[in-house]
């Protein structure tokens, strides 16, 4: 059961991200919920399975996108792993370091699609332009992950009083 609530708020989420949060773009930049999810994944699952689901979560936005595929399938899967190997070692829970670690993460993620971009395709993106609206991109994420990191343990914590007797108890 909680391998069909999670399939449905990851649907729920790939839809917002394609199609309304146009409409609230800084600057041509729009806050990246599946890389959050990913983050949160990682944080929050088993070893495995949340570089798995992170991997996995960005083949899906890979295929949605329409563009160089496999670029957020090894994003989302270094998010998933970083935290999945650290998350013993550093404490991601509050307003802060969600905040900072998703800015990072945010950081790391533009910077290899950006490599991808311009290596693999051969595209040409200004500098200046393309690093402000990276750090946009950080600071825009960064506001977000908390609301989402409190709505997705807020919904985790339901899924377990609802569901007592499933195995999978860290998703």
């Amino acid at each position: 059961m909680t391998y069909l609530i999670f399939a449905l708020v990851l649907f729920f989420l790939f839809s917002i991200q394609t199609t309304l949060l146009g409409m609230f773009s800084l600057a041509g930049v729009v806050p990246d919920l599946i890389l959050i999810v990913a983050v949160y994944c990682g944080i929050h699952s088993k070893k495995n399975s949340g570089i798995w689901l992170a991997v996995l979560i960005g083949f899906f936005q890979d295929c949605l996108s329409g563009g160089l595929l496999g670029v957020n399938s090894l994003s989302k899967g270094l998010a998933g792993l970083f935290f999945c190997s650290l998350k013993d070692k550093i404490i991601v829970e509050g307003t802060v370091p969600i905040s900072f670690f998703i800015f990072v993460t945010s950081l790391v993620d533009g910077m290899i699609y950006f490599l991808a971009m311009t290596s693999l395709l051969g595209g040409q993106v200004k500098g200046g332009f393309f690093f402000s609206s990276l750090i946009l991109f950080g600071i825009y994420n960064a506001v977000v992950a908390p609301f989402l990191f409190y709505l997705f343990d807020k919904g985790r914590q339901w899924v377990h009083i609802k569901f007592p007797s499933q195995a999978l108890k860290t998703i």
